[in-house]
């Protein structure tokens, strides 16, 4: 009951917000008039939201996700402002290198963990702000609110709820394509977010069969380092549900460590001595650490098979601005077909990379995105000692 009035007591400040506009500016007068046809939708947290029934301008709260996935669904040129962190043509991320108009729009915030600068929002005007998740916040006197109903009060500009998902669980993967079919609704773009879906399914499908059959005690052991997380780290910083090992049975050997987005030991990765390492190329960006590509140099993993061997690789980075989940896929190819070749004999990783890409972003960016990381992408790491 308090939910409800409180969302009630929202949609009514809003409104007065709109109303009372004219007294001092116009920046959120566009957004609803009398004779303009309007919707309701029900939102990733459960909000009822009244939006405009054809929406061509929209802002994110903030960049990453949210940009993704409109890109994704084909939106892109609905975006009327982006974050500063989604221009530019040295990102490595597959949706702003295929979008450098981007570098064009007005910009709402400065980086990730700034809040996004609502009065600039009012002032682009878009039809509807897009957030993601369902954080709770409080407002001045200790009610429970939403952020997003929170933002709509601020700024007069109906404010939606997107789910970000993954594929790092059922649930949460059926998650994601919710949201995927809510943005379609939102957009007109439902046709798009089925074959996005579709697409996605055949894909996980086809890399299950290549290798479903292999007996547990012939799969193949390795280590993913370099992930990125918060910003660029080193060559200790992994995942333990890292999904292209999952999806193409490849032991973990920083799995059941409990370590997710964080540092395995460096006597665990010595004492596992895994069969294979990839490095992801994120870790060219580290600052206050050594980089992967060098630390790995080190005579402390001069005795690992992976090194001995050479089969030490790199990975595009996929963790940039949260998961990017075409590259997710695109890596999980390379991967396979680094470990099991023969059975992935028909799959060239960088022309699979690009009928990825161009499914999920519209263009074929691997040259471009692996020219960003020093063409080091699925390629096997030089291994000089320090």
């Amino acid at each position: 009951m308090q939910v409800s009035t409180l969302r009630l007591l929202a949609v009514t400040v809003a409104v007065i917000l709109v109303a009372t506009a004219g007294c001092t500016g116009n920046a959120a007068s566009g957004n609803s008039t009398s004779s303009a046809p309007e919707r309701t939708i029900i939102d990733s947290a459960g909000r009822e939201v009244t939006i405009p029934t054809g929406i061509d301008r929209v802002v994110c709260s903030s960049g990453g996700t949210c940009v993704r996935y409109l890109v994704y669904l084909d939106a892109a040129d609905r975006i009327a402002a982006v974050e500063s962190g989604e221009r530019g043509d040295s990102a490595n991320r597959a949706y702003v290198l295929a979008n450098p108009q981007f570098a064009d729009l007005p910009v709402t915030g400065s980086s990730r963990g700034v809040d996004i600068n609502l009065e600039q929002v009012m002032l682009i005007n878009p039809q509807v702000i897009f957030t993601m998740g369902s954080r709770v916040v409080s407002n001045e006197s200790s009610t429970a609110l939403t952020a997003a109903d929170t933002m709509q009060i601020k700024t007069g500009i109906p404010v939606i709820t997107i789910a970000s998902g993954s594929f790092q669980t059922e649930e949460s993967k059926q998650q994601l394509y919710a949201s995927f079919r809510l943005l379609g609704e939102i957009l007109g773009k439902e046709s798009r977010a089925e074959e996005l879906i579709a697409y996605t399914e055949a894909t996980l499908a086809d890399l299950d069969r290549r290798t479903k059959d292999i007996p547990e005690s012939e799969q193949k052991t390795a280590f993913i380092g370099g992930l990125s997380h918060g910003g660029a780290h080193g060559l200790l910083s992994t995942q333990s549900e890292y999904m292209p090992f999952i999806w193409n049975r490849v032991k973990n050997v920083a799995a059941g460590s409990g370590v997710q987005n964080a540092d395995f030991p460096k006597e665990g990765l010595v004492y596992a001595d895994p069969e294979y390492i990839f490095i992801d190329a994120g870790t060219l960006g580290v600052q206050d650490e050594i980089g992967a590509f060098e630390d790995i140099k080190s005579p402390v993993y001069a005795n690992l098979q992976a090194v001995k061997s050479r089969n030490v690789y790199a990975t595009l980075p996929y963790t940039s601005r949260s998961t990017n989940l075409e590259t997710q896929l695109v890596d999980a190819y390379f991967v396979g077909k680094t470990v099991y070749p023969e059975r992935f004999e028909d799959i060239d990783p960088r022309v699979k990379a690009d009928e990825i890409y161009t499914m999920f972003v519209g263009k074929p960016v691997f040259d471009q995105l692996n020219a960003n990381c020093n063409n080091l992408g699925f390629e096997k790491v030089p291994l000089t000692e320090r």
